[in-house]
């Protein structure tokens, strides 16, 4: 039986929360443990389940809310609980806020109109310790990346070891193609289904990519793609 994983719900609208919580509770290693309208209650709820000796895996982390937003929660969160993770689930796609909310610590960001598959997988997916973001946050994250590349320090006699050709050049063609497909927000199942290969492939390749490009999460996979010249 797969691991259980706990669940803070955080959200200033009483509708929603329910919303989640009935939508997160029929997946059977799934448990919502709490739920919180705003940041200041969230930390306030994760200090009396730590009591309880219990604190949740993920956190559904709604923006706007009243005393304590989403962003300074999750800010606030990092720094008191670095293990717990941390997804943004919003109707906003607002760049800067994407970018602030990643730089807060978060490791998820998804949009509201997300189907029920999307958010269950996307909780797993965070437990796991990896990072995920909604297609359309992914393109906005990757469209902030600067195209140009940097200025690099004039060259010396030795060769850089990790110019972007030499970075091509260790990967595999179907590297690429799954590289490309992740920087365009596909999920390891849409490329599977793209590509015509099994899902543990797709994660085995995924992994080789993140290793041969020095990242450690797909995020990060994705802006060097960018990079690299990819998209």
């Amino acid at each position: 039986m797969a691991e259980q994983i706990r669940v803070l719900i955080v959200d200033d609208q009483r509708l929603l929360r329910e919303g989640f919580r009935k939508l997160i509770e029929m997946e059977p290693n799934l448990e919502v443990i709490g739920m919180a309208g705003d940041g200041e209650e969230a930390l306030a709820a994760v200090e009396r389940l730590r009591a309880e000796r219990l604190a949740p895996d993920v956190v559904l982390m709604d923006v706007q809310m009243p005393r304590l937003d989403g962003i300074a929660a999750t800010r606030a969160f990092k720094e008191r609980w670095p293990q717990i993770r941390i997804i943004i689930l919003t109707t906003f796609d607002d760049r800067e806020l994407i970018q602030a909310g990643l730089q807060a610590g978060a490791q998820g960001y998804l949009l509201k109109d997300i189907t029920a598959e999307q958010l269950v997988t996307t909780i797993r997916v965070i437990a796991q310790g990896q990072v995920l973001l909604h297609p359309e946050v992914a393109h906005k994250v990757i469209a902030s990346f600067p195209s140009a590349p940097i200025e690099s320090p004039a060259p010396t006699s030795v060769t850089p070891p990790f110019s972007s050709e030499n970075e091509l050049s260790r990967l595999t063609e179907r590297e690429r193609e799954i590289l490309a497909l992740l920087a365009h927000g596909a999920s390891n199942r849409e490329i599977s289904e793209t590509l015509y290969i099994a899902g543990g492939t797709v994660k085995n390749h995924l992994s080789n990519i993140l290793s041969k490009l020095g990242v450690r999460d797909r995020t990060l996979a994705a802006l060097k793609a960018r990079e690299l010249g990819l998209l």
